[in-house]
């Protein structure tokens, strides 16, 4: 449950400056205007210390429920949660945002430092990200972290297809721990109401930390609406 809830976290508001790109600008604009979605998430983790196993966590997000009971946990490697992890489930929840495509118009406010463009795609990276885009149980990383966002033309109309967040080079957190390697590629396909649908996130991680609390660690994050 501990490894949910720092994935959780680790999960993915206006533009803080206006963006000059027009493609840029739309995906922004249309990501500002957006709107939390009912889903299932499913996260399928890796054991630290024992390979090939893992943990799988099944929650879901209702925006229509009242505040404080939009998320449920549903369950923990296939049975029933605990009074326990249900109240950590919660708090965690409450404590970070929630994750999908109206989002970007936070992680991706500032100017992007490079554009490129090939094969009917267009890419383009930041080189920090805003305070508050990525929190972890260490604390706000967000400043050294990268982005690369990919959108492709469908139907003569930009689409994002993936987000990356990465550390370009490692870090340290709080001075106790240190970041050796960290990314995170969150992929998009069209949602039930047009817009972009965060359908996956593959994230993985290498964190050099005291009493045993580092260590490498990996995940699969699948969404399906509801």
């Amino acid at each position: 449950m501990r490894q949910f809830l720092a994935v959780s976290a680790l999960l993915f508001a206006l533009p803080a400056a206006a963006q000059t790109d027009p493609i840029l600008s739309a995906i922004l604009a249309e990501s500002a205007k957006a709107s939390p979605i009912a889903f299932e998430r499913t996260v399928r983790a890796e054991t630290p210390g024992e390979s090939g196993k893992a943990s799988v966590v099944v929650d879901r997000f209702n925006p229509r429920a009242a505040a404080g009971a939009q998320w449920t946990l549903v369950s923990i490697d296939g049975r029933a949660p605990a009074a326990k992890e249900i109240d950590q489930h919660k708090k965690s929840t409450a404590a970070i945002p929630t994750p999908g495509f109206h989002r970007l118009s936070t992680i991706l406010a500032k100017p992007p430092a490079k554009r490129a463009e090939a094969a009917g795609r267009v890419s383009y990276r930041w080189d920090s990200l805003p305070a508050g885009s990525v929190m972890t149980p260490g604390g706000d990383i967000s400043g050294n972290l990268s982005a690369e966002l990919v959108v492709q033309q469908v139907g003569g109309k930009p689409q994002v297809e993936q987000m990356r967040v990465f550390a370009a080079q490692p870090f340290s957190i709080r001075s106790v721990a240190k970041m050796n390697h960290f990314d995170a590629v969150n992929q998009y396909k069209p949602g039930p109401s047009g817009l972009p649908f965060l359908s996956t996130v593959s994230q993985s991680t290498d964190v050099t930390a005291p009493f045993g609390m580092g260590g490498k660690r990996k995940s699969m994050v699948s969404f399906k609406a509801l």
